[in-house]
């Protein structure tokens, strides 16, 4: 074994081998297992648990997920709960933002010149992100109802990949519900300003062309971006001040336009 493959081992990646070898393992025996000092174990039983799908296995997963540290290991548990589909929703929502340190915390001084909607840094939501429509109504709920601002912050990432992923179209009017409750919170309002990039109606087209003249230069950014996705007219004077911006983006789209004229 080379070093390379080594390190992997050691942060939890596994072979067929490894899989198979704890093929007759029951729930039980796996659950045992999730908790082994030996993160290829680890990523067995969790990939072994997909065959006993129900709420208490789930939790176990969550759990495990919490205080996992290996990064294929990791992997493994994501993908188990993505097979879970349904049952892994709302035990999902309640870890977002409780996972690590690697959320967003404040707005980027720059912008992202992609076309493809962001994944989200939080382990909960690229997860949920992942289970795609089926969670678009338990995130809106969750969405309504928090109040812990760093969760709601993840949550919209989600909703957001999900919605634009899926080409999904919504109503603007959840995000503008949650504006209008935190209306002092730039933050929130930079992950609002990247949701909307797939939600063109009144609210939002207003909502991007305020901030696009009124917020600090990373939320300007966002909206400008969402304004180009969805081919809104950028104010003159914006142009002028984002010219290199806007063409970054420009590019971008053109080469999104070629792929997909070069795929049929």
């Amino acid at each position: 074994m080379d070093n390379l493959a080594a390190k992997r081992r050691d942060r939890g990646q596994v072979n067929e081998t490894d899989i198979s070898h704890f093929a007759s393992f029951d729930e039980s025996e796996l659950l045992s297992l999730l908790h082994s000092e030996k993160p290829v174990e680890r990523s067995c039983a969790a990939i072994h648990l997909r065959k006993y799908q129900n709420p208490a296995v789930v939790d176990k997963l969550c759990h495990q997920l919490t205080v996992e540290k290996k990064l294929y290991t990791k992997i493994a548990l994501s993908e188990t709960l993505v097979e879970c589909a349904e049952l892994s929703i709302e035990p999902l929502i309640s870890l977002l933002g409780q996972i690590g340190k690697n959320q967003e915390t404040k707005i980027p001084v720059t912008g992202f010149y992609k076309v493809s909607y962001p994944l989200p840094r939080d382990i909960a939501a690229r997860t949920i992100c992942r289970l795609g429509n089926i969670a678009i109504l338990p995130l809106e709920n969750f969405i309504e109802s928090s109040k812990d601002l760093n969760a709601l912050a993840q949550a919209i990432d989600a909703y957001g990949h999900i919605i634009y992923s899926n080409n999904i179209k919504y109503s603007s009017s959840l995000l503008q519900e949650l504006c209008e409750r935190h209306p002092e919170n730039d933050f929130l309002k930079y992950k609002i300003a990247r949701c909307l990039s797939s939600i063109h109606d009144e609210w939002s087209e207003s909502f991007l062309l305020e901030t696009i003249q009124t917020g600090c230069k990373g939320l300007r950014l966002e909206a400008l971006r969402s304004l180009i996705l969805l081919k809104i007219e950028v104010p003159g004077n914006i142009q002028n001040s984002f010219s290199s911006e806007m063409n970054k983006l420009e590019l971008f789209l053109k080469k999104q336009r070629t792929k997909k004229s070069s795929r049929r």
